[in-house]
């Protein structure tokens, strides 16, 4: 073997050992599939991919903007990681995991594995429940606060900035969507 030789296949070996990992990395990312493209930051993948799914079935994509289109979930994962108080976080966390665990020992099934009719099914269950500060609720909360003071939430809601001009009396269109502001 001379030295040319020598250091081709070091080359070729060196960068087969550098681009190993990427390509196991892309190979597992195809077997399964993930719901967003979005990355958690400061949830685990499970919270996140079960916020994301949440998200989608309470507020889809219809002719309006959905909770994807308005990125509600890395919003929550942002509040969660930068802005919720340790124990607000705590509580939430924790009804989270009792809401995927409730899930899987009703279902039998987690709740990124069941069907959309499935999880719609245990949403409206877990929704009817009678106590009025259950997770559940408190969660969908924050899904739609999020979802109405982004840009896309506001838009679908024909959002007119304030201050502007005043009108005291306007029509009222009976097919018109809500209006919020003032025209």
């Amino acid at each position: 073997m001379n030295r040319r030789e020598l250091l081709k296949k070091s080359a070729i070996a060196s960068l087969g050992l550098a681009f190993s990992p990427a390509l196991l990395l892309s190979l597992e990312s195809c077997s399964k599939k993930r719901p967003t493209s979005d990355m958690p930051v400061y949830l685990d993948q499970e919270q996140f991919d079960s916020i994301w799914q949440i998200a989608e079935l309470v507020l889809p994509k219809t002719d309006s903007p959905g909770a994807d289109d308005a990125r509600v979930t890395p919003f929550i994962d942002q509040l969660f990681g930068e802005f919720f108080e340790e124990e607000i976080k705590i509580k939430y966390t924790n009804g989270l995991k009792a809401f995927l665990e409730n899930c899987k020992s009703q279902k039998g099934k987690s709740f990124l594995n069941l069907d959309e009719k499935g999880q719609i099914a245990y949403l409206e269950m877990v929704d009817s429940d009678e106590a009025k500060d259950s997770f559940f609720r408190s969660f969908k909360r924050i899904i739609l606060w999020a979802y109405f003071t982004s840009e896309p939430g506001m838009k679908s809601m024909n959002y007119l900035p304030v201050p502007g001009r005043f009108n005291g009396c306007i029509e009222i269109d009976k097919n018109e969507k809500n209006l919020v502001g003032n025209r």
